[in-house]
């Protein structure tokens, strides 16, 4: 039985991504240690072995670095997965420290991960559900009729494609391929909770029904567990529906899809222009994705799974 810290990155989707790399270094009967980021810490409640977790405010929070260096004086750990970059961590003893050195050449994040933690393939995330999650899922699509999630939120303005089209796109799925479909806008963080808001009342205006979930990053995963199809950001939400196995189509503009494209058996990416032409003037890089574009790339995705 060994003692692994997990120092999660600073990212929440590149703290999704690397789920898989951590379910790879824990084994059966490990004691887990987790330090992330407060919005992150939901994700791992059903961690197997958790221990403790400790959750950094922002990135000048060093106080939870040092509450555990103390709490572990005299004990180091077996296996540190450092994959934070914070220099504060130098203060956690441990025996071996594995931590992701800059990329030498332009590869998914995932493969990095796997890469470094010494695996044979390249390494999905892995969520772990517990009944809480499941219940919160449950009291919010309570039957079996098809749920369309929206994830329009993005950690900045320049990733989020406009509201107005998302609740465009969501209205023209639930007037035809998805007859009847819950929608439900999720929102990973409370800088989320507005552009939410703002899509539901647009919906409603033109009586479609709509619904703001509430839910942490856990129980949206477990919503996304049952649902029918995902449309968002590149964000933390549609990184775990993909990793959840839902149809997702992931949207992205000045971040690069080859490093950051959710993973997942059924994730697919759409971009309006050419990341190196989106980078070039980043606030304008999600205004090339139609609505057209997105309502055709979500049919083909939910055809592909049967939907006909």
């Amino acid at each position: 039985m060994a003692s692994v810290l997990f120092l999660a990155p600073a990212d929440l989707g590149e703290t999704v991504l690397a789920t898989g790399a951590l379910a790879h270094v824990l084994g059966e009967g490990d004691q887990l240690t987790i330090l992330t980021g407060a919005d992150a810490a939901p994700l791992f409640r059903a961690a197997p072995g958790l221990k403790a977790k400790y959750t950094i405010e922002g990135a000048g929070d060093v106080g939870p670095f040092i509450e555990l260096a103390w709490a572990r004086r005299g004990r180091r750990f077996d296996v540190a997965l450092d994959l934070r970059g914070s220099a504060a961590s130098i203060v956690i003893p441990a025996k071996r420290r594995i931590v992701r050195a800059q990329p030498k050449a332009l590869r998914h994040f995932a493969e990095d991960l796997s890469e470094l933690v010494g695996a044979e393939r390249t390494l999905d995330p892995v969520i772990w559900l517990d009944q809480r999650a499941r219940a919160e899922a449950a009291a919010i699509a309570p039957d079996a009729a098809p749920v369309l999630l929206l994830a329009p939120g993005g950690n900045a303005e320049a990733k989020r494609w406009p509201h107005e089209r998302f609740a465009a796109v969501a209205r023209r799925l639930v007037t035809g391929a998805l007859t009847g479909a819950r929608i439900v806008v999720l929102s990973a963080a409370p800088r989320d909770a507005e552009i939410a808001a703002r899509i539901v009342a647009s919906l409603d205006a033109d009586g479609v029904e709509a619904s703001g979930a509430g839910l942490d990053l856990l129980g949206a995963a477990a919503l996304a567990e049952g649902a029918t199809l995902c449309i968002g950001n590149d964000n933390a939400l549609t990184h775990i529906a993909a990793a959840m196995g839902a149809a997702t189509l992931t949207l992205f503009g000045p971040t690069d899809e080859r490093v950051r494209a959710p993973r997942g058996p059924r994730a697919r990416t759409l971009r309006g222009t050419r990341f190196e032409e989106a980078a070039l003037d980043p606030s304008t890089a999600m205004d090339g994705i139609g609505i057209d574009a997105v309502e055709a790339a979500a049919l083909e995705l939910l055809h592909a799974g049967g939907l006909r």
